[in-house]
């Protein structure tokens, strides 16, 4: 994945820095307000890494599912609005103490940092099968302690700097900028190398010895400081008369809610298009939040700098039309990846129109704040307010949009609806934004016309949209799928031969037939060859649910448990004959969850044999399914003699690391099974249950059948195999196995395997 795009517009974002406070607003660049700035510039880089590896921290323990998303989600926006108020309170408490209480909460995060890991595999065992409610409670609580340190460092500082310089525009967008560039710079090191080289553990590690430095050097800074008094600048920002400001903190409350709410509504969007265009990869989502953080940060740079002569008018007409401007131009992104896709253009050499786009977002919030805050002893306490507002409005535009609507509504509807939600408020600001009576210039109209054709327009552009994100400039691309289920977990698309993608990535074909093998369910059928008497089986990920048909016709039979974590394909699967009567089964269960997370949640079950047809080893989240941890988890729940069988997605590594925690193994094509006894293929067995097979009431292997009988005959080939030289198309045998994949690679949770290496071709299918 190549990450240069978005590397330029970091450098892009330097530049400006250093273009605007050394040249263009030489006024303010003294050791009171450039050594803040870089404290917190520093305080941004952790705060990111931490967000992304207790995400995954937690999502190992509780799944990858929604909720799990949602739950941690609200615990980082409740935990900086509540540090948001605090921070606000403190700074107006002690005015002249802010940078060595954020000295202190910079120490405080760090000490959690270090000891985070730990505490959350703590909670793993202590929270081992709760309910959900439980569980919810517990995350938030774990995550509430830092993320409220974290809140409070602005407010904090913001007071410290304003005192300094009378410019309270200045001073948010100046700390905003220093905090999000350095988190997005954070998200590109994280995408490119930092979790791909230290893991889970280092990361955190490294982030907790940064939050420690810059800790220090704020208490050293502010006890040197102490003693000395504040110089107060006199170039005071333009107020009214009577010193009142000319947007109230309310109207300025409600419109940094509104535009959090829009700003992480496109975030959500935006990545559903990345993941997609990336098949699915890790790295994808970093980038794409190191280009939108980077747009966030210069666009409060700048809204400031460009502003700062303006009248406070101006000033409330610019906000307008940055909203306005960032719903007209929203809407075309999506189609801008797919376009570039189906032209053979890596999707993020769209990254500088994203970075646009929340530029404009990103503009609004300092411009708020110098419109509504003024320059006192109280100004970061109004920040607070101002800031907290802000985050709920994110938090709601996150849980309310990827968390609710998303599961009843598609990206098209969304992108219009958030376009012209954008689009409204700006209007709204530019016709009704001044306290004075009069009608807005003629250009406003004009601009707000423009937009109000521009979003609809945009709808035709959205045409075989997701064929061309997940395809480009293959045929396919060009072929509408015949179904489309979008949720809340994603995309599910089907071409009309019945090939299956989920979120991208190609997931297998609707088929049982041995005979038309075209998803080789040769590797289903042969479970009866090396597993004695199968009787209680579960299924981890039903995709087509044409692989849990098979087995849940199986003759040994008696109960089947399925876990899916995306109900979309519960919508598909009644819609194909050969599958449908497999949700009417009586021996078969369906959950809807995380595997892992199901299997944490039922310790009291036990299987004679577990199946996971999991996806490739390098997507996204696919170590949740594939390290050691997860198979240790897999192998308590087996019964004496159970198998393990997941597929390898060809994949050596996974294959060596399921065999560092079973001592039996046996390779059937690209599967592997795995047991504590062992495996043993009895070829008689096999053959006389194949022929006794039926589904819907049909044998399997019609007696009399030429193509059937040649079917098997390849079968007893398969089964032969396993005393020859391995090949693909074959079984390899335990010794074989150890001999051949010793050395490889072994996948944990912390070191999450392939999913941030580079490297590799990424097949279609």
């Amino acid at each position: 994945m190549n990450s240069a795009p978005v590397l330029v517009l970091l450098v892009l974002n330097a530049a400006l820095l250093v273009a605007c406070n050394f040249f263009l607003d030489k006024g303010n660049q003294n050791e009171d307000s450039l050594f803040p700035s870089v404290l917190f510039f520093c305080s941004g880089m952790p705060a990111l890494i931490y967000q992304v590896v207790w995400q995954r921290a937690l999502f190992a323990i509780y799944g990858a599912n929604a909720q799990s998303v949602a739950v941690v989600v609200t615990a980082f926006m409740l935990g900086l609005g509540i540090g948001s108020l605090i921070g606000g309170r403190l700074s107006a408490r002690f005015p002249r103490k802010g940078i060595l209480i954020f000295g202190l909460a910079e120490i405080g995060v760090a000490v959690f940092g270090l000891a985070s890991l730990r505490i959350f595999h703590w909670a793993a065992t202590y929270t081992a099968g709760a309910n959900l409610g439980s569980v919810i409670l517990f995350s938030l609580l774990l995550l509430l302690i830092p993320t409220i340190l974290m809140g409070a460092t602005l407010p904090l500082l913001v007071e410290h700097l304003v005192l300094r310089t009378n410019r309270v525009g200045f001073s948010v967008s100046m700390l905003y900028f220093v905090n999000t560039f350095g988190s997005a710079v954070a998200c590109y090191l994280s995408a490119t190398f930092l979790l791909r080289d230290f893991g889970q553990s280092g990361s955190v590690t490294l982030a907790a010895c940064l939050n420690a430095v810059v800790g220090a050097s704020a208490y050293a800074y502010a006890r040197r400081k102490g003693a000395q008094s504040i110089p107060v600048e006199r170039n005071m920002e333009p107020l009214q008369e009577g010193g009142s400001t000319p947007m109230s903190l309310t109207a300025a409350m409600f419109l940094a809610g509104l535009s959090g709410f829009i700003a992480l509504g496109f975030e959500i969007a935006w990545f559903r298009v990345f993941a997609l265009a990336s098949s699915d990869r890790a790295p994808a989502f970093a980038l794409l939040l190191s280009t939108y953080l980077a747009g966030i940060a210069v666009g409060s740079l700048l809204s400031e700098r460009l502003t700062i002569r303006s009248s406070v008018e101006q000033v409330i007409q610019t906000i307008g039309v940055l909203l306005v401007l960032a719903g007209a131009l929203s809407v075309y992104l999506p189609p801008l990846v797919a376009t570039l896709m189906a032209h053979g253009i890596a999707f993020l050499i769209s990254a500088p129109a994203f970075f646009a786009v929340a530029a404009l977002a990103g503009a609004v919030l300092p411009l708020l704040c110098s419109a509504a805050i003024s320059p006192d002893e109280q100004a970061g306490r109004r920040v607070s307010f101002v800031y907290v507002s802000n985050i709920l409005g994110s938090a709601v535009g996150s849980l309310g949009i990827g968390f609710g609507l998303m599961q009843y509504v598609g990206l098209l509807p969304i992108a219009l609806g958030l376009g012209c939600a954008a689009v409204v408020a700006g209007s709204a600001v530019l016709i009704f934004g001044k306290r004075t009576t009069g009608r807005p210039p003629v250009w406003a109209f004009g601009l707000i016309v423009l937009a109000f054709v521009a979003v609809p327009a945009s709808r035709g552009l959205y045409h075989l949209l997701f064929e061309r994100l997940i395809f480009g400039t293959r045929a396919e691309a060009r072929v509408r799928f015949v179904h489309i289920v979008e949720n809340r977990n994603g995309v599910i698309g089907v071409l009309p031969d019945g090939a299956v993608f989920g979120g991208g990535v190609y997931d297998g074909y609707f088929n049982i037939d041995p005979i038309n093998d075209k998803n080789i369910v040769v590797r289903a059928y042969a479970l009866n060859a090396f597993c004695p008497s199968p009787k209680r089986i579960l299924v981890i990920g039903l995709a087509t649910g044409s692989w849990a048909q098979i087995f849940a016709n199986q003759p040994q039979l008696e109960s089947l448990d399925a876990v899916e974590i995306n109900p979309g394909y519960l919508q598909l699967i009644p819609q194909y004959p050969m599958v449908r009567s497999f949700l009417e089964n009586p021996k078969v269960h369906v959950y809807v969850d995380d595997g892992r997370r199901w299997l944490v949640a039922h310790p009291e079950a036990r299987y004679d044999a577990i199946i996971t047809n999991n996806s490739f080893n390098w997507r996204d989240h696919s170590t949740g399914l594939l390290s050691t941890e997860y198979f240790q988890l897999a192998r308590r729940h087996l019964n004496s003699g159970g198998v393990y069988y997941f597929n390898s997605t060809e994949s050596d590594e996974t294959i060596a690391t399921a065999l560092r925690v079973f001592p039996h193994g046996l390779r059937v094509i690209n599967f592997a099974a795995l047991s504590d006894s062992p495996i043993v293929i009895d070829r008689v067995r096999w053959m006389s249950l194949l022929r006794l097979y039926e589904i819907d009431g049909k044998a399997v292997f019609a007696p009399g059948n030429p193509a059937a009988e040649k079917v098997l005959s390849a079968y007893m080939t398969l089964a032969e195999s396993v005393n020859s030289p391995p090949r693909f198309f074959g079984m390899e045998s335990n010794d074989s196995l150890r001999r051949r994949v010793e050395g490889r690679h072994i996948i944990t949770d912390d070191n999450m395997g392939q999913e941030w290496r580079s490297g590799f071709e990424i097949p279609w299918h």
